[in-house]
């Protein structure tokens, strides 16, 4: 890719960053940015969306802004939630590609300039930033990235690829010109406006876009403040319903979602929440009832309720690995497999 010359005048990319009283982590993020950002910065906007109730976040902004980043920034009149907060990102985005980045999410060093060259190239719906978890630095826990070829996908071959993470918001790149008639607004009260957002690009695109390599890093062990299960579960499976009810996916694309989901997802966050965060087992355990019709429930999900703390934990452990098998996460297997020790395996 030529630099700026290709889209000159034009913005080919947004990155959108919601956020609330986390300046230090934005600090993080946006250096990120800046040492990439030096030769596309005509064809790149940065939005920050500012539910903050302090002056924190705007001092780190204008420290960038005064770097030559070219951000625009919306300071919100009292806190909007959450929701309204990504929606207001999405809608406020000038940029033919929009990416709703997480405050506390980093671009992997020259990962950006290779994303920029990809979407440069052809119409895609969505692409796929692949991320990866650290717990303090990013760099010394970047995972080996074993050989593969990024590739180009179907939707439906995509939304099964993606499944596992397509509720991570700084995973995915979303094609803007494809659904400008959309208001984000209208997918608030779900805390996933980003899944609406890239259902309706997907499903009116041609192709999509997997990265193999790692691209983001997620910051480990740093969210909270909604009910995990209702959300990932409940208000998932109604989003999915809502695309087969108007036959953009098929029942059969939905199920296999959810399965998948059943699989690689939520082992982990099961035992974690039971043994370590000391959840209530069977409150837990109800809120899988809308999955309890699947088989795959029966095998992977259920015994971690019914078998004692040992015996859950071998299970969940052996699960987990498969998870990561059929999801084609090697090299976080192999990063899972090195933290062994029970107390760590799950926290």
């Amino acid at each position: 890719m030529n630099g700026e010359s290709e889209y000159k005048d034009k913005i080919l990319l947004s990155i959108a960053i919601p956020t609330k009283n986390r300046h230090t982590f934005l600090d993080k993020n946006l250096k990120s940015l800046l040492g990439q950002i030096e030769e596309f910065k005509s064809i790149i906007e940065i939005i920050v969306s500012d539910n903050s109730d302090n002056e924190l976040t705007e001092n780190v902004v204008k420290k960038y802004q005064s770097l030559n980043l070219k951000i625009r920034y919306k300071r919100n009149i009292g806190d909007i939630g959450s929701d309204r907060n990504v929606a207001q990102c999405f809608n406020m985005a000038k940029g033919k590609y929009v990416h709703i980045f997480c405050d506390d999410d980093i671009y992997y060093k020259n990962t950006l300039p290779v994303v920029l060259n990809e979407i440069s190239k052809k119409d895609y719906g969505s692409i796929f930033l692949r991320p990866y978890g650290f717990y303090e630095n990013h760099e010394n826990e970047y995972p080996l990235n074993l050989p593969g070829k990024d590739v180009s996908l179907g939707a439906e071959d995509f939304l099964l690829r993606i499944t596992t993470q397509i509720t991570l918001a700084s995973a995915h790149i979303i094609n803007k010109s494809l659904i400008k008639d959309i208001n984000a607004n209208d997918y608030c009260g779900t805390n996933l406006v980003q899944v609406n957002l890239i259902l309706d690009a997907v499903t009116r695109s041609k192709s999509c876009f997997y990265f193999k390599k790692y691209i983001i890093a997620i910051q480990k062990n740093n969210s909270g403040g909604y009910d995990l299960y209702d959300i990932f579960i409940n208000k998932f499976s109604s989003i999915l319903k809502s695309y087969v009810d108007k036959k953009l996916i098929t029942n059969k694309l939905k199920k296999k979602i959810e399965c998948k989901k059943i699989k690689c997802f939520f082992p982990s966050y099961i035992f974690r929440s039971m043994y370590y965060l000391k959840e209530d087992r069977s409150n837990i355990e109800t809120k899988f009832k809308i999955l309890h019709k699947y088989k795959c429930y029966k095998f992977f999900i259920k015994p971690i309720f019914k078998l004692p703390y040992t015996f859950a934990l071998i299970w969940c452990f052996f699960i987990t690995i498969y998870g990561r098998l059929i999801n084609g996460d090697i090299a976080l297997l192999l990063t899972f497999t090195k933290n062994i020790k029970k107390e760590k395996i799950f926290k």
